[in-house]
C-alpha cells in the first residue's frame, strides 16, 4: 500500500512539474520528461488504487487515449525542436487535453464529512463531488463580493 501511495505522489508531482512555461503555452519539457511523466500518470491510472481509484472506466479509456496522442507526437524524437510547428501546436493541445481529463475525472471524485447541524448533537454525513463543492466555494466567494 505504501509504494502504491508513494508511486502516486511521484505521479503527480511529475505530472505537475513544468510542462509548459509559465502562461506561455509553449512547452517547457524535453520528450523524454513528458514520456516519463506521462508513463507514471499511467501507472497509476491503470492500477486503479491510490488518488486515482475512483476514477470510472470511461474515465480511465478517455486518460489513457489523449496520452496515446502524446506518445505518438514525440514518438523517437529526443528534443522538441524537432517537432514541426503543427506537431508542437498538436503536442501543447494533447498535453492539456491530459490535463483536462484527469481534472474532469477528479470532479466526479465524492468526498464525505460528518458535520453537526446547528441546534443539534447528533452529526450526520454530507456528501458532495469535488465539482459541485468547488461550486458551492464559488458562489460563495461571489456572494460575498457582490454584497457590501
Amino acid at each position: 500500500m505504501r509504494i502504491v501511495f508513494s508511486t502516486a505522489i511521484l505521479a503527480v508531482s511529475l505530472f505537475a512539474s513544468p510542462v509548459f512555461a509559465e502562461g506561455a503555452g509553449t512547452i517547457d519539457s524535453t520528450p523524454e520528461q513528458i514520456r516519463t511523466a506521462q508513463n507514471d500518470l499511467r501507472k497509476v491510472v491503470e492500477s486503479k488504487s491510490g488518488k486515482y481509484s475512483y476514477f470510472t472506466d470511461e474515465d480511465r479509456k478517455d486518460i489513457l487515449s489523449r496520452q496515446d496522442q502524446v506518445l505518438a507526437l514525440i514518438d523517437g524524437k529526443t528534443a522538441i525542436a524537432e517537432l514541426s510547428p503543427e506537431d508542437r501546436a498538436a503536442l501543447d493541445k494533447a498535453l492539456a487535453d491530459v490535463r483536462a481529463a484527469v481534472v474532469r475525472a477528479e470532479d466526479n471524485r465524492l468526498i464525505c464529512e460528518r458535520i453537526k447541524p446547528v441546534g443539534s448533537n447528533r452529526p450526520e454525513n454530507k456528501c458532495m463531488t469535488v465539482g459541485q463543492r468547488r461550486k458551492l466555494r464559488e458562489h460563495g466567494q461571489s456572494q460575498m463580493s457582490r454584497d457590501p
